[in-house]
Order: C-alpha cells, then structure tokens, then sequence
C-alpha cells in the first residue's frame, strides 16, 4: 500500500526509482521493495522519500480524500507501523495527496510500547498545532526542557513550531487519540 502510493506520486513526478534512490540516500533495490511492498520503510526513510517527492508523509500512507461525507470503518482505517519507531498509527479520517481544503485535520489513534521513545529525533510541526487525549497509560511529552506527563484521561494542547518527543514511562501500552490540523503528518 504505501509502495503503491510511493510509486504513484515518483511516476506523477516524473521521476525514475534511481532518481528517488539517489535522493534520498538508499539504493535504488530498497525502492523497488519499498515499491512493491515486501519491506517498510523506516521512518526516517519514509521521511527522507516524502521531501524528496515533495509530500507530507501522510501523503504516502492516506486514503484518497473524498469531497463528501465518509464513514471509515475500523477494518478500512489505514494502519502504520514503522520499522524503526514503536508507535503504531490508526487514521480515524482520510486524507488525500491533493491537499484540498478539505483536508482541514487529522485524527489518529496511536500506541506507543511501554518503556520507549515514540522516535529517535525531535518531532517538529512548523505550522501544525497538535492536541493528544490519552485513552490508556501514561504518555509524557518532552517539549525543549521540559516534560509534560499525560495520564489516561489528560489531554495535552502543543501549538506549532515546538519539537518534541513521546515517551511511555509506563509498563504498559500507551494509547492516545491525536488532532493535527492543519494535516502535516
């Protein structure tokens, strides 16, 4: 799934797997496995990939968005695991690579492994403010110097351009319901 959107957004560019490869600092075999789907990327690949084409990453995991009213059903919800972080993405609203102004939010639900980082570096949304409301677990956000931590029930409100970082001190799964709006995943 994400290889087919990875090779359909590199044909609208016109660009060849090579071209994509060079790029973006792989070679051009880990783009076609990439490209039909026997391996994930890792985060920090599929980041690398999303500059290169041009798209947010989100761009490369999203359903189509559609101009009416959808119904997203658990089972038809898009899943991410990335290879390199713990935090498993469930997208609870389309999105689409158009960017239309439609798109005005993304809703996911995600989980983090108890005992680790939900990436290696700092996250950072330039224009993106972001609101998470944790279901189960403990979540801490490490903001600059300062850590927030999260219990099940909190919410946490980050307005754009802070990079930050998850954290699951727990020993168990956290899980969390995530705003992002305008979309830049």
């Amino acid at each position: 799934m994400i290889g087919e959107r990875i090779r359909e957004i590199r044909h609208e560019r016109g660009m060849t797997a090579k071209e994509l490869a060079d790029k973006s600092n792989v070679t051009q075999g880990y783009i076609s496995q990439i490209e039909r789907d026997i391996i994930n990327p890792s985060m920090s690949v599929l980041s690398r990939i999303a500059v290169t084409l041009g798209v947010p990453i989100v761009a490369l995991l999203a359903q189509k968005e559609q101009s009416t009213v959808n119904v997203i059903k658990k089972e038809k919800r898009t899943k991410i695991k990335f290879a390199d972080v713990n935090l498993e993405y469930d997208f609870l609203t389309p999105y689409g690579r158009d960017k239309s102004p439609e798109a005005q939010m993304e809703v996911v639900e995600y989980r983090l492994a108890p005992k680790s980082w939900g990436s290696i570096d700092m996250m950072l949304h330039p224009q993106c403010a972001e609101c998470s409301f944790v279901l189960e677990g403990t979540l801490e956000y490490h903001v600059g110097d300062e850590v927030y931590t999260v219990n099940a029930g909190d919410c946490l409100y980050l307005p754009p351009a802070m990079p930050h970082q998850l954290y699951n001190p727990g020993d168990v799964e956290v899980r969390v319901i995530g705003a992002i709006t305008p979309p830049c995943f």
